[in-house]
């Protein structure tokens, strides 16, 4: 049996660190007779798929006669698309291959009628199955009441265990106050992120980081120094690895515009730091009171960020609330059994 996934990028985020965990977990569990291959763009997830082990077939581009060409070669019974494009493109591709529609964010174009809702709209009555990483992805989708038999939310693949094993497991190494987690790119709000720690900074010396990259690293680099952090923000690009950095950070800031799920927070808690966020996409069910907070505005979270570093006593409450929070949060044996239903349901025999 041949389960392919599909995505639109040739880098390493979000819906790629799902793609992965599923496929390393369906192999760790050496669960026979099923092989999960992993197609997209060619780029850089070249390297984490063969470090990982993961077997890849590169497109050239995200296409009906691409796709039309993998199908062949590999004779596929499942195709498990991630996100719109590629789920869009599968749908018109697959014919009888029975295809599930994996979203993982909630773009703001989705609670609209556009060109966009409506070619993924038209493609819906072709899904055996919709799954979505929290319940903000369908809720917001304006045609997603006329798909909710077809619609599952299944959430991220979560080990706490693995996040923790993947520290250095010392107390060496530079310490933030402040940590930023995800793309350069809109969604995130990363300008944002820089004019709260100018705000916090303002009242206390701070040491800040922002860990990753993309299409706004230019206009980041700018920001700062149009603000004059570039002793107090420390830029440090995509990081294979991010969790040796994260661990020695005392808070998460997260002023995302629209998130699905929100993955950086579940890997803060984990290591034991507190989450300060916007309350959109998947946030809300991931971070409470007894871990961090939910803001509605810049300066609440930099009236939050502020409390955090400067009360102890609060700051060890949020402290054991991350860690408590993340073990609540730990799926990852639920998930997988999840993922194989979901296959048996399309007709692969596990």
């Amino acid at each position: 049996m041949v389960i392919l996934h599909v995505l639109n990028t040739g880098s390493f985020s979000g819906a790629e660190n799902v793609v992965i965990s599923i496929i390393n977990e369906f192999q760790k569990r050496n669960i026979e007779n099923i092989e999960l291959i992993y197609v997209s763009l060619e780029g850089s997830i070249r390297k984490r798929l063969e470090k990982e082990k993961i077997k890849y077939e590169p497109i050239k581009k995200m296409s009906v006669g691409e796709i039309k060409r993998v199908i062949k070669k590999y004779n596929p019974d499942i195709i498990h698309a991630h996100d719109f494009t590629a789920s869009i493109i599968c749908a018109v591709s697959a014919k009888k291959i029975p295809v599930i529609s994996h979203i993982h964010n909630n773009c703001p174009w989705l609670k609209k009628i556009c060109l966009k809702t409506l070619a993924y709209g038209m493609t819906c009555f072709k899904y055996k199955y919709m799954l979505g990483v929290s319940d903000s992805v369908f809720e917001e989708f304006i045609f997603g009441r006329f798909f909710d038999k077809k619609e599952k939310i299944v959430g991220n693949p979560i080990s706490v265990e693995l996040i923790r094993r993947k520290t250095d497991g010392s107390n060496s190494g530079e310490e933030y106050d402040i940590a930023f987690l995800g793309r350069l790119s809109e969604p995130k709000n990363p300008l944002e992120y820089i004019e709260i720690v100018n705000d916090i900074q303002r009242e206390m010396p701070v040491k800040a980081v922002m860990i990753g990259d993309g299409e706004l690293r230019e206009i980041v680099e700018e920001k700062i120094q149009e603000l004059g952090l570039e002793e107090i923000i420390n830029l440090k690009g995509f990081l294979e690895n991010p969790y040796e950095i994260l661990q020695k950070c005392k808070v998460l800031c997260m002023p995302s515009r629209w998130e699905g799920f929100g993955l950086a927070a579940v890997e803060a808690l984990a290591l034991g730091v507190p989450v300060v966020a916007t309350e959109v996409g998947g946030l809300p069910g991931i971070i409470d009171e007894s871990c961090g907070k939910l803001c509605d505005s810049k300066e609440t979270f930099v009236e939050e960020i502020g409390s955090l570093l400067s009360d102890s006593e609060l700051y060890r409450k949020k402290i054991s609330g991350a860690n408590k929070r993340a073990e609540e949060l730990d799926n990852i044996d639920q998930y997988i059994s999840d993922m194989i239903n979901v296959y048996k349901n399309c007709g692969v025999i596990i």
